[in-house]
């Protein structure tokens, strides 16, 4: 009887082993690429934080406010792509897309300004940049965390292009308004006009543009005002631009801005007058009804209890 081999040697399928292998390492590649992924990510933000904790150093802030400064700036912008990505509310995911978009580039000011300060590079425009936003930054990092708070207490329509839209619409008007009240500012101290009564006419002019817009379509008057305190605006925004690069001047535009930015305290009150003029109502006399006869007979003579006859145990109706 042959006697077989003690040790034999295990025979082994090569390409099964082989496919076993790459499961494996795919298995293991779909685990390890999240954790990598954060830990890449982790390391960017600590540098960009670090680079603004530094730039904010330069500028003479204390530690308390450059460890603040980088949490504005990349903690933010890390709270508002985790909000943009895993949120499930369609208004505040929009606005976080809208703010991650302009906090980015905020960021990459910030990083560039220190970066171009550190290394003593003839950019003095992005470190003038750099320094502006880094004084505004406290300010700033307000923006999202009150929108956001707000957003939230919008309903859910479940369309995120139509929410990307209302709040750009409302973030192009919210820039505009913002930037005809500084240049009816402008306009006004260019001319010699002190800052508070500057000031004052460029507030009342956005009011009552304001005022105008949001009663539009209720009345004529009200869309003639949105037509008129519009064009004043644009009139002293292209006069302030135009000024202030050193463009060529147009001295009838100039002579036509600086007549209805006079008139314009009188103007606004005369349209809160007529709109308030306008919008009483006319005054309808309701003659009251008179009742009825019968109605009135029913009032004075009210029903009576129904009377029902009294029975007698030996059958003899009771008495009368």
């Amino acid at each position: 009887m042959p006697e077989g081999n003690p040790n034999p040697t295990p025979s082994y399928d090569g390409p099964a082993a082989g496919r076993r292998i790459a499961r494996h390492l795919i298995r293991i590649a779909y685990i390890a690429a999240p954790v990598l992924a954060a830990l890449a990510v982790l390391l960017v933000a600590l540098n960009a934080a670090a680079t603004i904790a530094r730039l904010m150093a330069r500028l003479g802030a204390d530690p308390v406010g450059q460890a603040l400064a980088g949490a504005s700036t990349v903690g933010v912008l890390v709270l508002l792509l985790a909000v943009a990505m895993l949120g499930q509310h369609t208004p505040t995911r929009a606005l976080s897309l809208i703010y991650l978009v302009a906090w980015l580039p905020l960021t990459l000011a910030l990083s560039a300004a220190e970066a171009a300060l550190a290394s003593s590079l003839a950019t003095t425009a992005l470190a003038q940049v750099g320094q502006t936003i880094a004084t505004l930054l406290g300010g700033l990092a307000l923006l999202p965390a009150v929108t956001l708070a707000v957003a939230s207490r919008r309903a859910d329509s479940q369309n995120l292009r139509g929410e990307l839209a209302h709040y750009l619409g409302n973030a192009q008007k919210l820039v505009l308004l913002t930037a005809t009240a500084g240049a009816s500012v402008a306009f006004g101290l260019s001319r010699g006009m002190p800052a508070e009564v500057a000031a004052f006419i460029a507030v009342v002019l956005e009011v009552s543009f304001l005022l105008a817009l949001a009663r539009a379509g209720q009345h004529p008057l009200h869309s003639w005002a949105l037509a008129a305190f519009g064009a004043v605006l644009a009139l002293v925004s292209v006069e302030t631009l135009s000024v202030l690069s050193g463009l060529s001047r147009l001295p009838a535009l100039a002579a036509a801005g600086e007549t209805l930015y006079l008139l314009t305290p009188a103007a606004g009150l005369a349209y809160i007058v007529a709109s308030q003029l306008v919008g009483q109502p006319a005054r309808i006399r309701i003659r009251p009804v008179q009742p009825q006869a019968d109605q009135v007979a029913d009032q004075q003579q009210p029903d009576q209890p129904e009377t029902q006859p009294a029975y007698s145990l030996n059958g003899h109706s009771g008495p009368k």
